[in-house]
């Protein structure tokens, strides 16, 4: 796409280096609109003329406008193409609308799965080939894109049996860890129906435990008294005009605060993440014949759960409490964090191709009051990951909560670094030597590749 503005910019521009803006758009008409996402006309208007003015400046040129303006005629054909769309795809105005080459970008990945690598259910049906089947049918960016499946997603119901979802969701599991018995016993004298939080509060902190060598005991008191500071008002929750990093740092601290113990380094505040950046700039290169690519930049995330270079997780939240049928949820937790959970373990069985079946990335979402823990991993062959989700985990609303609805949230936090921490070790087990790797585990390291970027994102 780059290119073909740059051609049309050449043609047009004048001896004084201006491109006049009516000229541009009536040249680049058809793939203005053959670039179309479905979002809303302003805003794609607004994007091609920052994508314009960019250009011209990086080739020496200034974009002219005049009182006429070609974009008129375009917008007739956008609003057309807005009424031809389904009544659906209102409902998901912020899905990206794929171009045939991207298409077939995602089905020629479908194509080189050797058969030997496929996930062939007790039913004899093939993962790879029902995923592919659901790309050649779609219209709009999904997981199934970046070769993820999600078998919890309602799509996979009109191409699997209940069974054959079931054994998706169940082969191959890791179980998560146990609390050790000291810190469950720890854990559940907090299990009481408390009445207020003021009550809570002096009960957690006449318990008394030594630093570092009673590190998750210390987490459990300080988050119980956090919690109870919440309700020492008038016993109820108040989140009236709560931001996320409200909600983060008052409700959610004990989130990052379990990893203080610098085994796994939580990092607060929209960081970006590397294995997403790499998977952006995957095909930037040298220059041949044109000119480099600008160089993207990685996902945003809330938190980034890494050890040095290395991430073995993220955190996504959300200010408001949803339910899986918002926007909101669907955007970041069915599609913007299964993808950069790809990414990071794409990027961890690079290092490690003989783990590749037994490496895991893990993801915190919270939405409001409710948190659920997403695992990312590879059960079968080298290509397709899975996704697979906890329960949701609701915050308690009151005092007399606290037992049934905080301890739970706690139990998962640990688990959820426990599971992070066998992935580092995973990735640090490097006894079988490179010759001693077998064929398939080599190709298995090839064959993995970063989640779906789209064409508009490399240029």
């Amino acid at each position: 796409m780059r290119v073909e503005i740059i051609s049309s910019m050449i043609k047009l521009v004048n001896d004084r280096k201006e491109v006049p803006w009516p000229e541009l758009t009536t040249d680049l008409k058809n793939l203005i609109i053959s670039q179309y996402n479905g979002k809303s006309i302003s805003r794609f208007k607004g994007d091609w003329k920052r994508k314009a003015k960019l250009i011209a400046i990086a080739t020496g040129y200034k974009i002219i406008r005049s009182n006429e303006d070609a974009w008129l005629g375009i917008e007739e054909s956008l609003k057309e193409h807005q009424s031809s769309s389904s009544s659906s795809s209102n409902n998901t105005k912020s899905n990206y609308s794929l171009s045939k080459e991207e298409k077939k970008r995602v089905l020629t990945r479908y194509d080189a799965i050797e058969e030997e690598n496929k996930w062939h259910l007790k039913t004899g049906t093939v993962v790879e080939d029902k995923m592919k089947a659901l790309v050649e049918c779609s219209s709009f960016e999904h997981p199934v894109h970046s070769m993820i499946m999600d078998p919890d997603d309602i799509v996979w119901m009109r191409y699997f049996t209940a069974d054959e979802l079931n054994e998706i969701k169940s082969y191959g599991v890791k179980s998560l860890d146990k609390l050790p018995q000291e810190l469950q016993k720890n854990l559940d004298s907090y299990d009481k129906e408390w009445t207020t939080g003021n009550e809570l509060c002096e009960y957690a902190e006449n318990q008394k435990y030594i630093p570092l060598i009673e590190f998750d005991k210390r987490w459990i008191r300080q988050s119980m008294i956090g919690i109870s500071e919440l309700f020492c008002d008038d016993n109820q929750l108040h989140l009236e005009d709560y931001s996320e990093s409200d909600l983060l740092h008052e409700l959610w601290p004990f989130v990052y605060k379990i990893f203080r113990d610098r085994r796994i380094r939580g990092k607060l505040g929209e960081r970006s993440s590397i294995a997403v950046g790499l998977a952006r700039n995957a095909n930037r290169s040298l220059e041949t014949n044109k000119k480099r690519q600008r160089k993207a930049v990685g996902a945003k995330v809330d938190i980034l759960f890494k050890v040095g270079n290395n991430e073995f997780g993220s955190c996504e939240i959300g200010r408001d409490t949803v339910t899986v049928a918002d926007d909101k949820y669907m955007d970041d937790g069915l599609v913007k964090l299964p993808k950069t959970l790809r990414d990071m373990l794409c990027m961890l069985v690079n290092q490690n191709p003989c783990q590749i079946n037994n490496l895991s990335t893990i993801g915190l979402l919270i939405m409001g009051l409710n948190m659920e823990l997403l695992r990312m991993d590879i059960p079968q062959g080298s290509a397709i990951t899975r996704i697979l989700r906890t329960p949701m985990f609701e915050f308690p609303s009151s005092p007399n909560n606290i037992g049934t609805d905080f301890i739970p949230i706690l139990e998962i936090t640990w688990k959820a670094k426990q599971a992070m921490l066998k992935n580092v070790q995973l990735l640090k087990d490097r006894k079988r030597k490179v010759s001693e790797l077998s064929t398939n585990s080599t190709d298995k390291a090839t064959v993995l590749q970063y989640s779906f970027v789209r064409l508009s994102d490399d240029t």
